[in-house]
């Protein structure tokens, strides 16, 4: 069975034994869950658990698509961690809510370390050559995510592959939002996210999908489905045709396509079980007017500005230190670069055209480039701060 093959199951409402027959079933043409896990392995399941909400709102992956893995992955002999880095809110309020705490409670499974990061790099990435993820990615011998299908305001759907953002901790997220200024680059750190997880499997809940004002103030839309595949960029493309969204809308398709990051043409994927026009829907309610990437809290736009001036910290090169390598020009994502230690000196660095991945900073091996944080950023430890807003802020408006 090819790798890009989707599997799609009909599984009607959430009731266990259909939810766990459906994911057996829809894991059967790829081998069953024994070509993903074997016996002692640390398998981690990742949700989409975006904030405190109870399971019938259709915002968070519902707990019996969990607990159907967690049984299934355990009847292989893994042993299940559950980790997620939550949008809005503190972890302890959204695993209650949401229905995780009890699953862990009733079985072996445990809490993965969301707590504590570590530092990955690949240079195959297109933007975060070096990246810090929660520690529960270095500790699990297997990744399985387990998203939710729902349209998204900045993103225009999510699903498969931009579950694994939730790998990054806390308002780092939101510092990404700030330091990328635009969608696509966005899109380009979620792929380079996944190529560094390399989650072995997605399994989708799309019973119950998003649909309007997604991910966390659209309307729950009662599709009846399970979507399974080990190509999750594959799968995300599946779940457009399914919900009548054109993948080339989606900034993380159109990412994919442009590092081939598994399959993006719906020709060259394989698909099993349901046919696919018959799962179809033609009046899934899209997103009308994208939001900026930016708008990651209910904050006055003005307001937004000011906060990216003081958290995202501009590249500097230290002129006595530079060699002249241009190895910074050279890996900057942006074209033509944003920096180019040959020009004169106002116009090295173009703060308006880069998009703060600091590559460039991560690049020069006589670190000759500096992040020059604002007097504020120092003081005040921004990161540290927006972290216990949210956990607040998140108790009080939990459905943005």
């Amino acid at each position: 069975m090819k790798n890009s093959a989707v599997s799609i199951i009909k599984v009607e409402d959430y009731d266990f034994k259909k939810v766990k027959q459906g994911i057996i079933d829809s894991l059967e043409p790829f081998g069953g869950i024994s070509s993903f896990v074997s016996p002692g392995q640390k398998v981690l399941l990742k949700p989409n658990l975006l904030s405190s909400v109870t399971p019938e709102k259709a915002v968070t992956t519902n707990p019996v698509i969990i607990s159907a893995v967690v049984f299934i992955v355990a009847e292989a002999g893994g042993k299940v961690m559950i980790g997620d880095s939550p949008g809005v809110g503190g972890f302890n309020s959204v695993v209650k809510a949401t229905g995780i705490k009890k699953i862990v409670e009733e079985s072996e499974a445990v809490f993965a370390d969301f707590s504590n990061e570590c530092v990955f790099e690949c240079e195959e990435n297109f933007v975060g050559k070096k990246l810090s993820l929660a520690k529960a990615v270095a500790d699990a011998d297997v990744i399985i995510s387990l998203p939710k299908l729902k349209t998204h305001v900045q993103m225009t759907m999510t699903c498969a592959v931009k579950n694994q953002f939730g790998l990054v901790l806390g308002m780092e997220k939101g510092q990404y939002h700030f330091r990328l200024k635009n969608r696509e680059a966005l899109a380009d750190i979620m792929v380079d996210i996944n190529r560094i997880a390399k989650p072995a499997l997605a399994v989708c809940d799309a019973i119950d999908a998003m649909e309007g004002e997604g991910p966390g103030g659209g309307e729950p839309r009662r599709l009846g489905l399970i979507l399974s595949s080990p190509d999750l960029m594959a799968l995300d493309v599946v779940a457009c045709k399914i919900i009548g969204l054109n993948p080339d809308s989606v900034p993380i398709i159109q990412a994919g396509k442009k590092q081939k990051f598994g399959k993006t043409n719906l020709d060259e994927i394989e698909i099993i079980g349901e046919n696919l026009n018959d799962v179809s829907v033609q009046d899934f309610k899209q997103i009308s007017n994208l939001k900026g990437i930016l708008q990651i809290l209910p904050f006055p736009n003005f307001m937004l500005g000011i906060f990216r001036k003081i958290w995202a910290a501009k590249p500097r090169i230290i002129e006595d230190k530079c060699i002249k390598c241009y190895k910074c020009r050279d890996g900057c994502p942006v074209a033509p670069s944003a920096i180019d230690p040959a020009l004169p000196a106002k116009n090295k660095i173009n703060d308006k055209t880069c998009i703060r991945c600091y590559c460039c900073h991560e690049f020069c091996p006589v670190k000759a480039i500096a992040l020059k944080q604002s007097w504020i950023d120092r003081t005040i430890k921004i990161t540290k701060s927006m972290n216990w807003f949210n956990k607040i802020f998140g108790r009080f408006v939990p459905h943005i």
